[in-house]
């Protein structure tokens, strides 16, 4: 089967969200409780047109892509959310964005990015910092100096190897 061109594909948006939970919560769970909400807000056919699905989801954040243009039902359906597998949760709506990496890097915290037993540093003369990936020979580097990466649009600096 042939994909579409990027012109005749629908339109994504993406949310970042964050859930406040008194127990750990599964995926398959927040997926169950959103797939109620919707249903029972919007019936199924406003269900599939809002075409909710959970990209990612590590316990606490996550990212949910929808239909561009259902940007208040899907928010509306995620607020009326209050349990979630048995456990009183609230779901917070972090940001919106156009891609996944723009959402990742804007609205979901660093913590969660890098787990810390991981953790590389890089101490250079210009620039100081954690190792947030690395690809063969290229470096992001998440700074101590939060001042470097202001008015960029992302939290991370490109390294090459040759630059340490």
């Amino acid at each position: 089967m042939r994909s579409w061109l990027p012109v005749l594909r629908e339109r994504r948006r993406y949310l970042a969200i964050e859930v406040e939970a008194e127990d750990r919560v599964r995926r398959t769970d927040l997926a169950a409780e959103i797939w109620n909400a919707q249903t029972s807000l919007f019936g199924d056919l406003g269900a599939a047109r809002n075409r909710l699905r959970i990209i990612s989801f590590d316990g606490r954040f996550g990212i949910i892509r929808y239909s561009h243009q259902r940007t208040e039902e899907c928010r509306a359906v995620l607020a009326t959310i209050h349990t979630i597998g048995g456990t009183r949760a609230a779901i917070r709506v972090r940001g919106i964005s156009g891609t996944i990496k723009a959402a990742t890097e804007k609205y979901i915290p660093q913590s969660t990015l890098q787990p810390d037993e991981n953790v590389r540093r890089v101490d250079s003369g210009l620039v100081s910092g954690s190792v947030a990936r690395v690809h063969g020979r290229e470096i992001d580097l998440c700074p101590d100096d939060r001042k470097m990466t202001e008015g960029s649009g992302t939290r991370y600096v490109g390294l090459t190897s040759f630059d340490l």
